[in-house]
């Protein structure tokens, strides 16, 4: 079952947390149709269908024919999509000093 988060996600969003989580598997290693299958809990067809894409984008490159295939992670495309696609919040924090005099008069 879908937790709040994922259910506010568009169609475009979710294949881009998809790809995403298709290149870090590659990235940490599981390189192979069947492992990455297993590290996304779905089956192999649909984890080659998802690869091939990612490949035709260029960031994923294939070496290899048949079982002997492995993936690889195009880090140069990579990168640029990821800053095309993705922006980083940060959380505004209030200064230290701001933070120990709260707690000081908390504190007396």
């Amino acid at each position: 079952m879908p937790s709040n988060n994922e259910e506010k996600l568009s169609r475009a969003e979710k294949k881009m947390l998809n790809d995403l989580r298709i290149i870090t598997a590659i990235s940490l290693g599981q390189d192979r149709n069947k492992e990455l299958a297993r590290f996304l809990d779905t089956d192999k067809s649909f984890t080659s269908k998802k690869v091939r894409k990612l490949c035709e984008e260029g960031l994923v490159f294939k070496e290899g024919e048949g079982k002997d295939v492995r993936y690889t992670v195009n880090r140069n495309k990579v990168l640029n999509f990821l800053q095309s696609r993705v922006v980083i919040k940060w959380q505004k924090k209030e200064p230290i000093k701001q933070n120990i005099d709260s707690l000081k008069n908390d504190m007396s």
